[in-house]
């Protein structure tokens, strides 16, 4: 089944933390791990993947850390996924002959569409939604 690994939700968490800060100052390592509660070494790892990807950049100095390689209107959820995760399948290949063809290529083809938002839309969405949680309580 169709599974977004630790690797894949840290990974998305992280970009979309760098997301939400884009136009501020580099973002510390341990910042991003803390805020979202993510591994500080599994973090580092993931971000040197987004880097060589060209995700993320990293920016040295005491005031260093890490920034998004492109506004976020221009990365995909899509894109992290693929960097971290590999080829997003619901089905492998192999197992989508039959009479069901149809359904898991259907199937497949719509969480891709969903997947295929740049950051900048998952942010709004996300604060959007944070809204509507703060006027209902």
């Amino acid at each position: 089944m169709f599974t977004i690994s630790a690797r894949g939700i840290y990974g998305l968490t992280a970009v979309t933390e760098l997301a939400i800060n884009y136009n501020g100052n580099p973002m510390q390592i341990k910042d991003i791990s803390e805020i979202n509660d993510i591994p500080r070494h599994y973090l580092e790892q993931l971000l040197v993947v987004l880097k060589k990807a060209g995700i993320t950049e990293s920016v040295r100095g005491s005031r260093g850390g890490y920034i998004l390689a492109k506004p976020p209107s221009e990365i995909k959820v899509l894109d992290v996924f693929t960097c971290l995760e590999g080829k997003l399948e619901v089905v492998p290949e192999d197992k989508r002959e039959g009479m069901l063809s149809f359904f898991w290529n259907t199937l497949e083809k719509k969480i891709i569409s969903l997947l295929d938002m740049s950051l900048e839309e998952l942010v709004l969405k996300k604060q959007a939604f944070e809204k509507q949680l703060i006027y209902h309580i």
